[in-house]
Order: C-alpha cells, then structure tokens, then sequence
C-alpha cells in the first residue's frame, strides 16, 4: 500500500496518458478540432514571450538602478519632490502606452506577419466553428 501511496503521481500519468492514446485512436479528427485552439495559443503565447524575453534583455538596468538611486536620495533629501517626479515617470509611461497601443507594436516584420497570420487562422477556425 505504501508504494501505491508513494507513486501516486506516476499511476495517475500512465492513466491519463492511456486515456488519451486511446482516445485519440477512436477519434482523431474530433482530437484534432480540440487540439489545434491549443496549439494556435500555445504559439501566440510563444512569440509574446520571446518578445517580453527581447525586451528584458534590451532593457537597461543600469539606467533604472541609477533611477531608483536618484529617487531614494531625492527622497531623503526632499520628500515632496519624490511625488513630483513620480507624476513626471507616469506622464512619460501612460506617452509610450499609448504611442504602444497605437500600433508601434515592436515585432520585427516577420514576427508581425506571423501573429498575423495566426489571427487569421484563429479566426478562420472560430468561424467555421459551429
């Protein structure tokens, strides 16, 4: 009993991927309706990671540690200032949301082209859903 307790985890695995072998075989067209939304997120999820990776990578830290040095000793210095730059920080982030949400999306062309095309995809599947 002990070791059925212990590996659990592990009967459960064989049996959910039995099942799904199985019901794979019987029906695999139906599986394939099922899967392909999911391989079609899984994608979109994939490019914006490697956006969000891109964009971590480019990003300069040593700017923003220089930054938060400037705030901490503008802020022992002068604690209302803090707020004002702080207005100033927001004012400048809400700017490059927006010039963002604009369509300065930041993907290479090729990139561009290929969420595209997932879209339509996407939404060509949607449509001929019932």
């Amino acid at each position: 009993m002990r070791f059925v307790l212990k590996n659990f985890h592990i009967i459960v695995f064989a049996c959910v991927s039995l099942f799904s072998a199985a019901w794979i075989a019987t029906d695999p067209g139906r599986a394939e309706k099922i899967a392909r939304p999911l391989v079609e997120d899984a994608r979109e999820v994939k490019m914006l990671a490697t956006g969000a990776y891109r964009e971590l990578r480019d990003y300069n830290w040593r700017a923003a540690c220089d930054e938060f040095v400037t705030m901490y000793v503008t802020a022992m210095r002068m604690p209302s200032l803090v707020f004002e730059r702080l207005a100033d920080r927001l004012d400048k982030f809400n700017d490059d949301i927006s010039k963002r949400a604009q369509g300065a999306s930041g993907l290479t062309p090729r990139a561009e082209t290929e969420r595209q095309l997932a879209f339509g995809q996407a939404d060509a599947m949607a449509s001929a859903m019932p």
